[in-house]
């Protein structure tokens, strides 16, 4: 197909020929409407002219619906940015701590407990206590951590773990530890056994509580009732 030699069928008549470049600025000015007809060399029968150039209110309409999605999927982004945000900074802070601090010993056992209860399972984390990161001595450190854990089909709970790291000189990074110094690492910790109820002594158990009343004693027999016929009292008497 020729792309310099093209017709144009205009009043009902045929007129040209024509480059692209020229039939798109006689469209585009207004000289030729967009629904004119045209041909060229090797067609079969006589086309719109919008099959070989573009209406500049075309070019607009598609500018502005290119630009629309391009919105729509900028404020997508950061709708799932403002969503997922908080979690991917903290992921972040999870797996990257090169600091032999309370703070970092902390974030880095997030992570360790993280990997350990599974990535799809959703985690709160109580906020950050130096009280609970214990080094027990210059390498070695273990972390409590509490949360309310969530995920799968299972209900939201709450958890307590303890978990043991160490610190890597050579990688400047806290790491689970595997020498099981103190404990085993992201195990949870036993539930706290209710105190042991104290038992009164024996001498409480016979105290009487205050402003009670002892049980009257059943009454005595009297002498008649004491010689009824068939009682030992009676059996007695017959015998003297």
């Amino acid at each position: 197909m020729s792309q310099e030699r093209y017709f144009l069928y205009l009043d009902g008549v045929q007129r040209g020929p024509y480059t692209v470049a020229q039939i798109g600025h006689m469209v585009n000015s207004g000289i030729v409407h967009p629904s004119a007809m045209f041909w060229c060399e090797g067609l079969e029968q006589w086309q719109p002219v919008t099959q070989l150039i573009v209406h500049k209110d075309e070019k607009k309409r598609r500018r502005i619906s290119v630009s629309a999605w391009i919105l729509g999927f900028l404020g997508l982004l950061l709708v799932l940015f403002w969503m997922a945000g908080p979690t991917l900074r903290e992921g972040w802070r999870e797996q990257h701590q090169v600091e032999r601090t309370a703070l970092g010993a902390y974030w880095s056992a997030r992570g360790v407990l993280r990997a350990h209860l599974g990535w799809f399972s959703a985690l709160r984390f109580s906020d950050f206590n130096p009280a609970q990161v214990v080094f027990v001595d210059d390498g070695h450190a273990y972390v409590i951590l509490e949360a309310d854990v969530s995920g799968g089909d299972s209900a939201q709970r709450r958890g307590r773990w303890q978990v043991d790291l160490r610190y890597d000189k050579r990688l400047q990074a806290w790491m689970p530890d595997a020498t099981g110094r103190p404990k085993a690492s992201a195990k949870p910790e036993a539930s706290v056994k209710p105190e042991a109820s104290v038992k009164p002594e024996p001498s409480e158990l016979s105290a009487k509580p205050e402003g009670s009343t002892e049980p009257a004693l059943p009454p005595t027999l009297s002498s008649k009732q004491a010689a009824a016929p068939g009682s030992d009292s009676a059996a007695e008497s017959a015998g003297r």
